[in-house]
């Protein structure tokens, strides 16, 4: 970490006095300006710290995991950011053929680079924890890809129409103008935000990053998530959807780890994330089957929102 030097500049600063004169005339005008000091108690000298030397880094769990991915996967970043491979412990141990060296340079490919002002730290700490579980669920929805992007383009819209058809309970709220960023539940036992970190609409990918809490059974489960969706529309008469879902969690710690790997949890995982998915793809379906006329005369919806039911109708 580069140090700014202080030189040309004393290491003490303290405050001079006038106390003589030749003159009476230079004298009262030296002592008109002196006289707020005489006044007041001597000013207290102040000391400069020394940068000659650069301040050691403290070296937390955190910036563990954020370097050990760093030196593992050969990424860059700037000197003094990272303390030497030595003081952090024995290497990670993963290769920088491993996957998550893989998304940590696709990342970087992307513009989001371990040093990126907003998801640098926080993302590249994610990716260097120690345990991390993979869910990835490949499928197809009955859907067309421009009332999904559309959906997904207005997040609180969607868990309207599906809290109205589906009879789930869904709830969703921006967090920024940007509308990049969402909170949401579903029911009592599903409830988080996620933020997205990269992908568009055009090359039909989206990668968002998260909290959340999930209760499944005597299970409460908290914290991180990653999610990676890549989509595209499949040819023929229906419209429909193909997507590739994966979602990666970092337990804290062993046991949660093993847990998170059992086959039942992975199921229940995978049944959680595909009736989220059906739940949208079937309420565009019953809206199409009503055309919104049950909405129309629904005080619960807003003349703006049926605007835009209107011209989710109207995409094919």
């Amino acid at each position: 970490m580069k140090t700014r030097e202080m030189s040309g500049f004393p290491n003490r600063i303290s405050v001079l006095r006038p106390f003589s004169a030749f003159r009476f005339s230079l004298f009262a005008f030296l002592s008109v300006l002196a006289f707020p000091l005489l006044a007041a108690p001597p000013a207290p000298t102040i000391s400069v710290p020394d940068r000659s030397k650069p301040k050691p880094l403290e070296i937390t769990d955190a910036l563990r995991d954020y370097c050990k991915l760093i030196y593992a996967c050969g990424l860059k970043v700037s000197s003094g950011t990272c303390p030497a491979p030595a003081d952090l412990g024995p290497p990670a141990p993963y290769s920088p053929e491993s996957d998550r060296c893989k998304d940590a340079r696709a990342f970087a490919a992307r513009g989001v680079g371990p040093e990126h002002p907003f998801w640098g730290f926080r993302l590249y700490r994610f990716m260097g924890f120690e345990y991390r579980t993979t869910y990835e669920i490949a499928d197809t929805l009955p859907v067309s890809r421009a009332r999904l992007e559309y959906l997904i383009g207005d997040v609180p819209l969607a868990a309207k129409l599906v809290s109205h058809y589906q009879e789930e309970k869904y709830t969703a709220e921006w967090v920024d103008f940007e509308r990049t960023h969402f909170k949401g539940t579903n029911g009592k036992r599903l409830r988080g935000e996620a933020k997205r970190i990269t992908g568009s609409f055009a090359e039909g990918r989206l990668y968002y990053m998260g909290s959340g809490t999930a209760e499944w059974g005597f299970w409460t489960l908290y914290g991180p998530a990653m999610m990676d969706f890549q989509y595209h529309e499949v040819p023929g008469k229906s419209p429909r959807v193909a997507y590739r879902l994966k979602i990666l969690v970092a337990p804290g710690n062993g046991v949660v780890n093993s847990i998170m790997n059992l086959g039942l949890f992975r199921g229940l995982v995978h049944s959680k994330i595909t009736s989220v998915l059906s739940d949208i793809s079937q309420a565009s379906r019953k809206l199409d089957s009503t055309g919104g006329k049950d909405l129309a005369g629904d005080n619960g919806w807003s003349p703006a929102e049926k605007k835009k039911i209107e011209t989710l109708l109207k995409l094919e």
